[in-house]
């Protein structure tokens, strides 16, 4: 049986950790209503600190690996944000819905608490090059040579009751 207590980043390359906060949740607490799809479909503001000396852009990703499906639900991925600017500021690509930007939490019926994974990779590089509908293993693999640091801030979310 699957655990949900895996780490999907304990394998990913490794890197430096920086600061990444969210002054809509705490650490491993539960989600805002407005970053469900019933309640908004907005992404949780976010803000990082401390970034590695370097830093010339940054990747921003939302996974929940706990999605009753193969490889999990990418929720969100935007690249080329600045290192002092906002993920809205950066260049969002296709979800896992096919949605260009964020798309809000959607546990299915009994399928328990689900992880949504919020991270940031601190890039070495200003625009991370990537081929017209790259998918999320090209877009890791590209980030691997250019990866400075990452930080990973977890919230959780539960089914419609």
């Amino acid at each position: 049986m699957y655990s949900k207590t895996v780490d999907p980043y304990a394998i990913a390359f490794p890197a430096p950790a920086f600061t990444l906060r969210s002054p809509d949740f705490a650490p491993g607490a539960p989600l805002p209503t407005s970053a469900y799809a019933s309640g908004g479909d907005r992404a949780p503001a976010l803000t990082w600190d401390d970034l590695p000396a370097g830093t010339q852009s940054l990747v921003l990703t939302a996974f929940d690996p706990d999605a009753p499906i193969p490889g999990g639900f990418w929720h969100l991925t935007v690249k080329d944000i600045p290192p002092a600017g906002a993920p809205s500021d950066g260049v969002a690509l296709a979800n896992s819905l096919g949605v260009t930007g964020y798309s809000g939490v959607n546990p299915p019926p009994g399928t328990g608490t689900h992880r949504l994974f919020l991270c940031a990779t601190a890039l070495s590089v200003p625009v991370l090059e990537l081929p017209p509908a790259a998918g999320q293993a090209l877009l890791h693999v590209l980030m691997i040579p250019h990866t400075l640091g990452r930080a990973i801030l977890v919230g959780t979310s539960t089914p419609a009751s």
